[in-house]
């Protein structure tokens, strides 16, 4: 089993708990009016509430970092630019890098922009709907990427600014 599949079970044992928890401590406690719902709900918070909410969103943060990690050779990623995504393929990968390649993203006809016009520029109001088909390019782009720890992600060069997301989700920023 993967690690990130290992989380994924902890955060759900961890999300059932706060649930039972707050049951336990809150909902049961407090009768139909309301009544004594800010002593139940301040009692539930400070014994366990606080707790289990940082416990989760931890949880949470290591499954994004061990999905980043687990990327492998023939995987999708997204190079994730400033505000654009370009659409890869991991062809190679050591114990701190991947070398990733970029794939032909080609914009779904059905997808059309609306825009509204006017003042200096146009906006466009669904670029959030594109649509992507995507196929491997063996003359794309390659680009190394190498692990941070810090980020608990793949980023290329010294200042961090281009970071790999698993997953092809290639995105034109109409707007900027």
């Amino acid at each position: 089993m993967k690690r990130s599949e290992e989380l994924r079970q902890q955060l759900e044992n961890l999300k059932a708990l706060k649930e039972q928890k707050y049951y336990e401590m809150v909902t049961s406690r407090v009768d139909a009016a309301m009544e004594g719902w800010d002593a139940a709900w301040n009692e539930y918070y400070g014994k366990c509430g606080r707790q289990l909410s940082e416990d989760i969103r931890e949880t949470e943060r290591l499954i994004l970092v061990e999905i980043n990690r687990e990327l492998d050779v023939g995987d999708g990623a997204t190079l994730c630019l400033y505000s654009d995504r370009h659409a890869c393929t991991v062809i190679k990968k050591t114990a701190k890098t991947i070398t990733v390649q970029r794939d032909k993203a080609t914009l779904d006809p059905t997808f059309k922009p609306e825009w509204i016009v006017g003042g200096f520029a146009a906006h466009c109001t669904n670029q959030n709907e594109q649509k992507w088909n995507y196929e491997r390019d063996p003359n794309g782009e390659i680009t190394k990427c190498y692990w941070s720890e810090k980020l608990g992600r793949y980023t290329t060069g010294g200042d961090q600014s281009i970071k790999v997301s698993p997953g092809r989700h290639e995105f034109y920023d109409y707007n900027f």
